[in-house]
């Protein structure tokens, strides 16, 4: 009997959340600088040798199977023989090839739902970007891999004598050195998994009870933010298929910077910077609550050891201050929340921590049914994930990697997502909205510069050298420079 790799209930989740409406798919959008004395035709050549090597790194070699598509009882099998056509594609922009029309073909690309019966990933080459410039936007479905998981399968060469080698579905360097194979039989993995289980259980009790407490406002915890107080807002809504992208880029420099002055993680001065655009975006539309906007916040744990495939996450709710006009006391707020949804998720293992969210979210899929939406508040507003990245310049045949922005996913009453990757002293934002939910998300990418000017004018009063924003692929100024944000991403 073939071997099978099973799935577990969070990633079986995302399965099942995944509809023409809600595609469970997660992307990159990596922007490279053609080498100056590249021959011509660079880009078709290079993916006439991508073509070239067969599939054999797990998970990108893994299909569904068991139940309707896969999604009843699911599991995974390895297909021998992938087929490279329909997942590694060429891809060309219409003149004048700038930030417009990549964003365009991105958002369109994002849009489509992945194909339940083969390996769920794809590999998009896309040549035509202007600035002699092309870009790569890689899709996987989150059923198969979490942020965390993505950044260590597609990491690039550091070295460009070394950036030659086989692509990220053939480097054997990333298959798993034992991997998390498990017959038909439950022989082989029960007794494990119940112990884990069994462990994970006093501390999955006490988060869970914790989490009732603050919902029914009987907790001894005033920081941690509740999952009844998240208020309804334009953000909530149904969405439709279609997506849009949008990007903002910052220097983690700066980041620090104003960390250090005001007293916080560098994820504090994300959150703050995305509350103050958030702030300014809903103003404008009239529709800022009185009531400070939730975030919800995903949290990395660690993989199962050989594991090549799933996911290993758990999430944590913050306040964001959004209703609180003095700078100050937003951030301090923010610190708050965020330090005791932290302490709240350090007091479980691993394996609770990741039950602790897959229950929480479970009840969310009710509202997916129309109707019931309305009658269930969120318990979240938005998402805003911090991925780490690589600190070392990447390359990929010669070109160096000049611009990497994560593109995730959005779900019925839950319509933006912020998702921030760090890369080589750089912080990259990626705004993935409904295209009919969200209106104008590009909006909030531009709210983002002013938000971070006003938290430097807090913390950081007087002259001061900060590193300007760096947007969709540009290169480094020498010197500080009018801070631009990649043009909106109209609907496909």
């Amino acid at each position: 009997m073939a071997a099978r790799i099973r799935l577990s209930v969070m990633d079986g989740m995302f399965l099942l959340a995944d509809t023409r409406e809600t595609p469970m798919h997660v992307g990159g959008l990596q922007v490279f600088a053609i080498p100056p004395r590249a021959a011509p035709h660079f880009v078709a050549t290079l993916f006439a040798k991508l073509r070239t090597f067969p599939v054999t790194v797990s998970p990108l070699n893994y299909r569904l199977t068991g139940g309707v598509a896969g999604t009843v009882m699911p599991s995974w099998e390895v297909v021998e023989d992938v087929d490279l056509d329909y997942h590694v594609r060429h891809s060309a922009l219409p003149s004048p090839g700038g930030e417009r029309e990549l964003g365009m073909l991105v958002s369109r690309l994002h849009s489509t739902r992945m194909d339940l019966t083969r390996p769920l990933w794809e590999y998009h080459l896309i040549e035509g970007l202007a600035g002699h410039r092309f870009a790569v936007y890689t899709k996987l479905h989150h059923a198969m891999v979490d942020g965390a998981g993505a950044m260590r399968l597609v990491n690039l060469a550091t070295d460009p004598a070394a950036s030659f080698g086989p692509p990220f579905w053939a480097d054997e360097s990333k298959r798993p050195q034992e991997p998390n194979l498990r017959s038909n039989s439950l022989l082989g993995w029960l007794p494990a998994t119940i112990e884990d289980e069994v462990k994970s259980l006093p501390s999955l009790a006490r988060g869970l009870a914790t989490t009732a407490q603050a919902a029914l406002g009987l907790g001894d915890e005033p920081d941690l933010a509740s999952i009844a107080e998240a208020p309804r807002t334009l953000l909530n809504v149904r969405v439709g298929a279609q997506r849009r992208v949008a990007t903002y880029s910052v220097s983690l420099q700066r980041l620090k910077a104003i960390g250090e002055a005001a007293g916080g993680t560098i994820n504090d001065v994300v959150l703050a910077a995305c509350s103050g655009a958030l702030r300014r975006y809903l103003s404008e539309r009239d529709a800022l609550p009185g009531h400070t906007l939730i975030a919800a916040v995903p949290m990395a744990l660690s993989h199962a050891a050989g594991a090549a495939a799933g996911n290993a996450v758990s999430a944590l709710n913050a306040r964001l201050g959004t209703d609180i006009e003095d700078v100050r006391q937003r951030f301090d707020t923010i610190c708050r929340s965020t330090a005791a949804g932290k302490a709240q998720l350090k007091g479980m293992t691993p394996t609770a921590a990741m039950h602790f969210v897959t229950l929480l979210s479970a009840p969310l899929l009710l509202t997916w049914l129309p109707g019931l939406d309305k009658l269930i508040g969120p318990q979240s507003n938005l998402i805003i994930s911090n991925v780490p990245g690589p600190r070392e310049r990447l390359y990929l045949h010669g070109a160096e990697m000049v611009a990497h922005y994560p593109v995730s996913q959005v779900g019925h009453g839950m319509a933006l997502n912020i998702t921030v990757l760090s890369y080589a002293g750089a912080l990259y934002f990626g705004f993935v909205a409904c295209a009919d939910g969200v209106p104008s998300v590009q909006r909030v990418a531009v709210h983002m510069e002013a938000a971070m000017d006003e938290l430097e004018a807090t913390f950081l009063p007087g002259p001061r050298r900060r590193k300007s924003a760096v947007m969709s692929g540009e290169k480094r100024r020498k010197s500080p420079a009018k801070r631009r944000v990649a043009p909106a991403t109209g609907r496909p």
